[in-house]
């Protein structure tokens, strides 16, 4: 790479730096002040040793947050606990509720800014492992911080799943260098923070192993941690209250929720479906020891684009989409600027179906007071563009129908070019710069995220309770 390559690299990084920064810190989300206090509780509970009233210390809902119960294993929260000690000592002997000032939740929300660093950090061992190419690994690790739903995960919501990611990326870096038990290991722990990665975990499985017997040790194995924790704590108090009103069960009417007519004349989870045939045709597949590799990363990417294309997500679940989409895209060299473009739309596609059906994204009831302060009370100018489209743009309306079919479609196309060993035809009629497909995916991405972002429109029917902004 020439210097001046790295001075458009060097910039790209800065736009995106830059959108990142003013989301971390303009925003305070209502699960991310639930899962500062839960981690909180952790150490509470632990402090006065009564770790089995875990859950039921957490119902209290001392703080009145919008989420009452704690709906999963706290292992998520674990190494969040210990990050947060210092805020801790702060609530806990002299009386600074870490839920009540910005700085305090700023503090707590870096920790997953640093675990997203670690994501990135095996984003390039990774990448690096398998090409032996810095500029290759380089550009991998830019596409995946760049990725506008990273940026929504992390620095706007505030969600955990960037450490079960994290676990999951480490464990298949273990696998990469021969250490099964670490993988096996790592994996486990990554599905007891989050079950997401269990689909991709299955995927790996079924490609690298065709024994039977061996396949169901080794799901077992995944789920390990998972189940002794739930046998730990099955008659806990508040426990099983707390996991029926959890997002695991929450997902599960989103994996059940698109549905076909089936034979049997009831109607049939288009998810189980499609995932069930691709587990069915990655397991009838034996590939080389040099073929694997980059097949894991494969079935990694697609396990996840059929989960997005077949499920009612939330939106900060698109994470999960990172890293393993970006490496595939430099390992297809010759599809890569076709990749970045598919990607690039379907990302804007998404921004749209989001905005229109799920009012937490990009909330304005999320911004930090001391932000709000700093800016016009109405507004910078923007038009409440979620008020037009509740009125003008129902989820039946035929411009939603389209773009959320151009999705599918999106994520579909990517699904199918990026086979292993499937030779695609594709000419570059357009003769597309790969400088102007990256300003369009750095920098348009993150202008349409940063300008959606500064919608802080100040309500005079919304007054903020505890659960709702800092103190």
């Amino acid at each position: 790479m020439n210097k001046t390559e790295d001075k458009f690299y060097i910039l790209l990084f800065a736009i995106s730096t830059v959108v990142a920064g003013v989301m971390f810190l303009s925003y305070g989300s209502e699960d991310f002040k639930a899962l500062t206090v839960w981690s909180l509780n952790i150490l509470d509970v632990f402090f006065e040793g009564r770790p089995y009233e875990y859950y039921e210390y957490c119902s209290h809902n001392i703080y009145n947050l919008q989420c009452a119960n704690m709906g999963a294993g706290y292992f998520t929260l674990i190494p969040w606990a210990i990050w947060n000690i210092p805020i801790w000592i702060l609530q806990r002997w002299f009386g600074i509720a870490a839920v009540g000032h910005a700085w305090t939740l700023l503090y707590s929300k870096f920790f997953l800014v640093v675990v997203e660093l670690i994501t990135l950090y095996y984003s390039y061992k990774i990448t690096m492992y398998l090409t032996g190419d810095r500029e290759k690994s380089r550009l991998a690790v830019y596409l995946s911080f760049a990725y506008p739903f990273a940026f929504v995960s992390i620095y706007y919501a505030g969600q955990s799943d960037i450490i079960s990611l994290c676990l999951f990326l480490a464990a298949v870096y273990q696998l990469f260098k021969g250490k099964k038990i670490g993988f096996m290991l790592l994996s486990a722990l990554s599905i007891v923070v989050k079950p997401y990665v269990l689909l991709a975990y299955i995927a790996i499985i079924l490609l690298s192993e065709k024994n039977i017997w061996k396949i169901l040790g080794y799901t077992l194995a995944g789920g390990s941690i998972q189940a002794a924790f739930s046998f730990v704590y099955s008659h806990a108090p508040m426990f099983r209250e707390s996991m029926e009103s959890g997002p695991i069960a929450q997902q599960m009417e989103a994996i059940f929720g698109v549905t076909i007519g089936g034979g049997t004349e009831k109607q049939i989870s288009l998810f189980v479906v499609v995932i069930g045939l691709f587990y069915f045709i990655i397991y009838t597949r034996k590939l080389s020891e040099e073929s694997l590799k980059k097949g894991i990363i494969y079935v990694s990417a697609a396990s996840f684009l059929i989960f997005f294309m077949f499920t009612n997500s939330e939106f900060y679940r698109m994470v999960y989409l990172m890293p393993f989409l970006y490496i595939l895209f430099v390992l297809e060299q010759e599809k890569i600027k076709l990749n970045i473009l598919l990607e690039t739309m379907a990302c804007v596609c998404a921004m749209f179906i989001f905005y229109w059906k799920d009012a937490s994204f990009f909330c304005n009831w999320f911004v930090f007071q001391y932000v709000r302060d700093r800016l016009p009370r109405n507004g910078i100018g923007f038009e409440a563009i979620r008020e037009i489209g509740s009125r003008q743009m129902p989820l039946d309306n035929i411009f939603y129908l389209i773009v959320s079919s151009v999705y599918i479609a999106l994520l579909g196309i990517m699904l199918v070019i990026n086979i292993p060993g499937l030779h695609f035809s594709y000419k570059d009629e357009m003769k597309l710069d790969g400088r102007v497909i990256m300003v369009m995916r750095g920098g348009g991405n993150s202008a349409c995220y940063y300008a959606i972002s500064l919608q802080i429109k100040e309500d005079k029917n919304t007054k903020f309770a505890v659960c709702r902004r800092e103190w």
